[in-house]
C-alpha cells in the first residue's frame, strides 16, 4: 500500500515493520532519504536504510507509532511520532525501546508521499 497522505506514513511503517517486510519499509522512503542514527552519522540512500532496518527487523519485535502531529505546506510535511518497540533479548528478557521521532516527507508527482528525512529520536 502507498501513502496518499503524510499521516499514512506512520501506519504503513508500523505495518511493514511488524510484518518483517523490509522491501515495503524501504519503499516508504525516497531513494536519497536520510535516517539519523544514535551514532551521529546519518544513513543515506536505499541500501544504507535497508541495512539499518534489517537490524531492527531482526529483533522480531512489535512496534507502535502514535502520530503527534502533521504540519503540511505545499507538498512538504513535518511529522512527529511517539513510538515504542517491544522485543526480547537473546536470553528472553524483555526489551523496550521508546522515542519521539521527527520526519520530513514530500509528495511526489504521482501524489504519493515518501519520507525524506527521518530522525527517530529527533524530538527528545
Amino acid at each position: 500500500m502507498s501513502a496518499t497522505t503524510p499521516q499514512m506514513l506512520h501506519s504503513l511503517f508500523v505495518a511493514a515493520f511488524n510484518s518483517g517486510d523490509l522491501c515495503a519499509l524501504v519503499a516508504l522512503y525516497e531513494p536519497g532519504a536520510a535516517l539519523a542514527t544514535p551514532e551521529g552519522a546519518p544513513r543515506t540512500g536505499a541500501e544504507q536504510l535497508r541495512t539499518s532496518f534489517q537490524a531492527l527487523i531482526g529483533m522480531k519485535g512489535k512496534m507502535a507509532i502514535d502520530t503527534v502531529y502533521v504540519i503540511e505546506a505545499d507538498g512538504i510535511a513535518l511529522l512527529r511520532g511517539s513510538w515504542i518497540l517491544e522485543s526480547s533479548a537473546p536470553d528472553g528478557a524483555p526489551v523496550t525501546m521508546k522515542g519521539q521521532s521527527i520526519e520530513v516527507a514530500r509528495r511526489r508527482q504521482d501524489g504519493l508521499w515518501r519520507f525524506v528525512i527521518d530522525h527517530p529520536f529527533g524530538a527528545m
